[in-house]
């Protein structure tokens, strides 16, 4: 029993003995790593009102600072190991982080491309809230933008909710970008129409119509094969949501119509 005793002591004295030896490099490992812990505080409220002056996402700076945060944390720790000679410590948390964030990388594979998709999205923004875009079969307003999807409000009334990756590995047509939409017609006249006449009379039917701009129309001929004349009519207007865009389409299509049907068989 005193045998045991005996041996108790010596280790309990022989952890003092190292406590002491220890203890500056303790004190010191503390103090570096409450100053990390300040330090990374104070920036990650100067990186969160800098990220949210560009993007204007509260929650994209949040994160990002967030994340900044407790990059400096895990710096300052590690230092703050070193310092007590926990090599092997540092060597293990390295490796359990390793083997953690590639068993995470397979297991949330896909969230993790919505992820970084979602940042590009955000900073290179092809599109933003309230554009009218067609993307992945899909045409409608952009209503959110989430780091995970994108939500779309299409004409029909439904919201869609579009993965986004999906949507920055496919084409994107933003209508919103250039301010103005193209409306196309084919046209189908008699072999013995005049031609001219008909571009004329299609022509004036465009310039007094408040929706086309004026300047930015074409009537083209485009084949004609003995039987029919085939015409193209390409004009411009405002862009508008697709209601007003349907129905401006209507209008220049019935425009169309009646300066051609009086004086010519029309299929459009």
């Amino acid at each position: 029993m005193e045998k045991w005793i005996v041996l108790i002591k010596e280790k309990l004295q022989s952890w003092l003995e190292t406590f002491i030896t220890m203890l500056p490099n303790l004190v010191l490992a503390i103090l570096i790593f409450i100053a990390f812990f300040f330090v990374a505080r104070l920036l990650r409220k100067v990186i969160n009102k800098l990220l949210l002056r560009i993007t204007n996402k509260p929650s994209i700076s949040g994160l990002f600072s967030s994340i900044f945060f407790l990059l400096i944390l895990f710096v300052g720790l590690f230092i703050s190991l070193q310092l007590l000679h926990l090599e092997k410590t540092i060597s293990s948390l390295l490796a359990g982080a390793g083997i953690i964030g590639l068993a995470l990388g397979f297991a949330f594979q896909d969230l993790t491309s919505n992820f970084i998709s979602g940042v590009f999205i955000i900073f290179r923004k092809p599109f933003d809230v309230g554009n009218i875009i067609d993307t992945n079969g899909f045409t409608g307003i952009v209503e959110e933008i989430q780091l995970r999807s994108t939500t779309i409000r299409t004409f029909q009334g439904l919201h869609i909710m579009l993965p986004n990756k999906d949507i920055f590995q496919k084409p994107i047509t933003n209508y919103s970008l250039s301010g103005k939409r193209r409306i196309d017609v084919a046209l189908n006249l008699p072999g013995k129409s005049n031609v001219n006449e008909a571009e004329q009379r299609i022509r004036a039917a465009l310039e007094i119509m408040p929706e086309v701009k004026k300047d930015k129309f074409e009537i083209l001929f485009t084949d004609y094969n003995g039987d029919v004349i085939k015409m193209e009519v390409h004009c411009w207007i405002d862009n508008t949501i697709e209601m007003d865009f349907n129905n401006r389409r209507d209008k220049i299509l019935r425009q169309i119509h009646l300066a051609i049907t009086p004086h010519e068989e029309v299929h459009a």
